[in-house]
């Protein structure tokens, strides 16, 4: 039985749950990156003013992105009660502390402010960066009808894709900066660890995933997809991180294979949250040698339709 057929398959979170979970996380990632690198200091403080500028905004058009979802702006306003028993709300002031913080480093960064105040704001800023990149996979994996989502290394997955593609984010408009060779080289040799790090863990995810019968099917199924496979693994992953190879190698990198491998990464990271989700599928029970799908509700028919099949 085709599960699409009988309503296996969830449908009620779609391109923009993604767009806010792909933003939330290039915002979360792309901060952490600046604060990482602020602290480093060196050759690495363009990304650092980059990174800055892209953490504040990308949370607030991902956040635009989610109240466009819930349908009626006042439902936000109810997201961060119940905090001892919600995800969301616990995600509410996880994703609003990280703001506010971003925020007053940007300003900070702006006013060239220096000494403990900054460092203390960037490691608190790191934090809920964290917070946030991991609360984008917690959310999922806290919907106890998805088993394909409650795998533990769910937010591991989310935090590592955050990392990349905020990273990609940041060597991209590095790139268009003057003198940024030597910023580039060194961007791109994190880039390599990273895009290492995130295939681990993505294999170790798929692997774990299949393991337990009730979210097999959704692993398998994501694995016949061509926009997964192609898209996301090969042309979002093993292609940036030839390309960021051959960055750093070089002795002058070339800024056109920094912006290609940085676009590709960008769109791998999409890819990667919207096949999770649309694979995401109630679980089959198997009861004496028969499987049993659970099914949605179906949709009351529209009035003046009826219930007759059309001829």
């Amino acid at each position: 039985m085709e599960p699409k057929v009988n309503g296996q398959l969830q449908t009620e979170w779609g391109w923009l749950i993604a767009i806010y979970l792909f933003l939330g996380g290039v915002g979360a990632g792309a901060y952490t990156i600046a604060a990482f690198n602020g602290l480093i200091g060196g050759d690495l403080a363009a990304s650092t003013a980059v990174g800055l500028w892209i953490g504040f905004p990308a949370l607030l058009i991902g956040s635009g992105c989610l109240v466009a979802d819930l349908g009626a702006p006042q439902k936000a306003m109810l997201a961060g009660i119940k905090v001892g028993s919600s995800w969301i709300a616990r995600g509410f002031w996880i994703i609003s502390i990280f703001m506010i913080l971003s925020l007053i480093h940007l300003i900070m960064h702006l006013s060239d402010a220096t000494g403990g105040a900054i460092t203390v704001v960037s490691i608190l800023g790191i934090i809920f960066a964290i917070g946030t990149m991991a609360y984008t996979g917690v959310l999922l994996s806290a919907s106890k009808g998805i088993p394909f989502w409650r795998a533990g290394v769910v937010p591991m997955v989310f935090v590592i894709s955050a990392i990349v593609t905020g990273h990609f984010l940041v060597m991209l408009l590095v790139s268009f900066g003057s003198d940024a060779g030597a910023s580039l080289q060194k961007l791109a040799g994190e880039g390599i660890i990273i895009v290492v790090l995130e295939v681990l863990v993505i294999l170790f995810f798929l692997q774990s995933a299949y393991k337990i019968p009730d979210s097999r099917e959704s692993a398998a199924r994501i694995l016949r997809r061509p926009s997964f496979v192609i898209g996301y693994f090969v042309v979002g992953l093993i292609l940036p991180f030839v390309l960021m190879l051959a960055v750093y190698r070089a002795e002058v990198p070339s800024t056109g294979l920094v912006i290609l491998g940085a676009l590709l990464g960008l769109a791998g990271g999409l890819i990667l949250r919207q096949a999770i989700l649309i694979t995401g599928a109630l679980p089959t029970w198997n009861m004496g040698g028969f499987q049993f799908r659970r099914i949605h509700r179906p949709k009351e028919p529209k009035p003046g339709i009826g219930l007759m099949p059309p001829k």
